[in-house]
């Protein structure tokens, strides 16, 4: 099977995983629907695990460079901490959030430490992402196969994000409520797609590994 099937495969598992959400959305009794797709469901349990897997798949993915590879990990395994909530374990809040920082009963100690892993991971998130655009759009990456399935979740991962956020930016900016059928339908793609995800930059992965045409001559692991 060529790599371009193989991505033609992958889209239509990806369909057909939307079709079953939508199944169970429609046929379970919506108790049982709101449980699944909750936060605390079969979905959001198993997608920390996914990360997890993804970052020790990237410590091991040669040719890429061993920095990038260690970049890489470090950012799926955080994903997969705050996925799970791990970070909330040693902090009051998220430590992404901006009030979190003007709490008057968190120790500034911890603030700081906090605020100095939130800034490590960002620069190192906008770094990963950098040798990304590099590699995709300054090396021809975008018309080889790892590419197209990179830079799917690439976009898909913003748009999730809206998905999550986009009912109660409505209601707090707008008064509008989303009707509660529709809303698990949104919390279905949101946490289905979210449990997809790691598993698509795998699969981007792997297209990357082994398609040596597609690679740039200079991406070794001693680079």
């Amino acid at each position: 099977m060529t790599q371009r099937s193989l991505v033609g495969l992958a889209a239509l598992l990806l369909l057909g995983f939307a079709g079953l959400l939508a199944y169970l959305v429609f046929t379970l009794p919506p108790e049982q629907a709101q449980r699944l797709f909750s936060e605390a469901g079969w979905f959001e349990d198993a997608t920390p695990m996914l990360w997890l897997f993804l970052a020790v798949v990237l410590l091991f993915a040669r040719p890429i460079a061993l920095s990038h590879r260690v970049g890489m990990a470090v950012i799926a395994a955080a994903l997969a901490a705050r996925e799970e909530g791990w970070h909330k374990k040693f902090t009051a809040d998220s430590m992404f959030k901006t009030d979190y920082y003007q709490m008057d009963a968190v120790p500034m100690t911890e603030q700081l430490v906090a605020g100095s892993v939130a800034v490590g991971l960002t620069l190192l998130l906008l770094w990963i992402l950098f040798v990304g655009f590099r590699q995709l759009f300054l090396r021809g990456g975008w018309h080889r196969p790892w590419g197209w399935v990179a830079l799917f979740a690439l976009a898909l991962a913003p748009l999730l994000k809206l998905v999550d956020r986009g009912p109660s930016l409505l209601d707090d900016h707008f008064g509008l409520l989303v009707p509660p059928a529709f809303d698990l339908v949104l919390k279905s793609i949101e946490e289905g797609f979210e449990f997809a995800l790691p598993l698509i930059f795998l699969l981007a992965l792997g297209l990357f590994a082994t398609d040596p045409h597609g690679r740039p001559a200079d991406v070794r692991p001693t680079d």
